[in-house]
């Protein structure tokens, strides 16, 4: 008996150490790779949800269908106003809604976004004589080759655009490189 009870121990310890040395994918609820995620016809969506208190506080999350794939702190103008349009330092955050994402690229040279910049499509406000909102990104502080300019956190604020900081606007674009192009950002409150 105290025999039998051993080899059950034995073979439950060897089934378990082989279970822990296997190869990360291989049990049988592993998140798929990227090229699994895409044939199985995964589309990476993105969703800015804003914080009312401090709209410096808001927060960019990529998923997979219902798998949350990275998620980062995210600013979004300097005023709650969705309507109000950028002026000198002032302007306000994304209106409520999907954009759809026409391009990304790593080195946009824009006239005051630079580097890693993902493209919104233009959105009419609601209010306030209707406002286009137009040039709007999800971006960084950064030179056109992709070096950090940050400065901390008053860096979060911006002209209306969806603003991350640098490292995690690169951990944005490894995401999309390993799942898929994300077609459209939805912005909710």
């Amino acid at each position: 008996m105290l025999r039998s009870r051993t080899r059950a121990l034995a073979l439950a310890s060897t089934v378990l150490a082989l279970a822990l040395a296997a190869p990360a994918g291989t049990a049988a609820n592993a998140a798929p790779t990227a090229p699994q995620a895409r044939a199985a016809g995964g589309r990476v969506t993105l969703v800015f949800d804003k914080n009312p208190k401090n709209p410096t506080y808001s927060k960019l999350t990529a998923y997979l269908g219902k798998r949350v794939l990275g998620q980062w702190r995210a600013g979004s103008g300097t005023t709650t106003n969705p309507c109000q349009v950028g002026k000198g330092r002032s302007g306000g955050w994304l209106p409520n809604g999907t954009y759809a994402i026409p391009f990304r690229t790593k080195t946009h040279n824009g006239k005051a976004i630079k580097g890693y910049a993902i493209r919104l499509a233009d959105k009419k406000c609601k209010g306030d004589r209707g406002a286009n909102r137009d040039e709007l990104f999800i971006h960084s502080r950064m030179t056109v080759n992709g070096a950090s300019q940050w400065r901390g956190d008053r860096d979060y604020k911006s002209l209306g655009c969806v603003k991350l900081r640098p490292d995690h606007i690169k951990a944005l674009f490894k995401t999309l490189d390993t799942y898929g192009e994300a077609k459209t950002l939805k912005v909710v409150a």
